[in-house]
Formats: structure tokens, C-alpha cells, sequence
């Protein structure tokens, strides 16, 4: 069973500008839900979908794997999720050249997220078929 983590964190924020990228606690927002997706110890892979090249560059640094830009029409404030993830497990399966089974997508804004949480809610969802 393949299980794929995709972290979607575009570059453009309008009530937070760049928030992606601030600081909290001395680390890049982006960086905790990469750990958090590292310490569950759930993922074949780790992919943060991004249109931009700083966070391309700060999610390498902290673990996860970043090669594609995100297209524009993915990329836009009314966009939805749903494209930007079908788009990286699209991407993924190319690179890695294999199929991925699951897909969990966790919110580059959640940096208080357990990483127990994560683990009991994909238990849950194994478990519910």
C-alpha cells in the first residue's frame, strides 16, 4: 500500500501575505506540517504543491520532496484544493513511477495539528474502507 502526503502552499495570500512562509517559533509555517507528516511515519512520500520557488526551497530543507511548479490556474485565490492535489498525485506517480493507493492532504496552516491526530484519522479511515 502506497500512501501519498501532498502539502498544498501557494505563494499568494490575501489577509496574510507570504503566510506560507512566516516564521513561528523560528520555523517557516510550512515546516511544521512537513515534520508532522515525517513523525507520523505514515507516507511513501511527502509532496508539497506550491507555485512558488521559496517554497519549493524551504520544503527540500525540511524533509519533503518539491520538483513542479504548480500551474497558475491552480495557483489563483478561488481555485480549489481538490485540482491541486489530483494534479501533485498526478505529478508524484510520474517521478516516482508508481501508483499511489491513498492520498492525505495536510493544510500548510494547521501547525498545531497532533501527529497522533493524523494517525488515528487514517486508521480511521482504513478501518471505514
Amino acid at each position: 500500500m502506497k500512501v501519498l502526503c501532498t502539502i498544498c502552499a501557494r505563494k499568494g495570500s490575501k489577509g496574510v501575505p507570504n503566510k506560507n512562509v512566516k516564521e513561528i517559533l523560528g520555523k517557516p509555517l510550512i515546516a511544521f506540517s512537513i515534520q508532522q507528516a515525517l513523525e507520523s511515519n505514515l507516507f511513501d512520500k511527502i509532496v508539497v504543491s506550491t507555485d512558488s520557488a521559496e517554497i519549493r526551497k524551504i520544503a527540500k530543507r525540511y524533509g519533503a520532496e518539491s520538483w513542479f511548479s504548480r500551474p497558475a490556474e491552480l495557483s489563483k485565490d478561488d481555485s480549489p484544493k481538490i485540482p491541486a492535489i489530483k494534479h501533485a498525485l498526478e505529478e508524484s506517480e510520474k517521478k516516482f513511477n508508481c501508483t499511489f493507493d491513498h492520498i492525505i492532504d495536510l493544510d500548510a496552516t494547521s501547525p498545531l495539528r497532533n501527529v497522533e491526530d493524523i494517525r488515528k484519522a487514517y486508521e480511521v479511515f482504513i478501518e471505514g474502507g
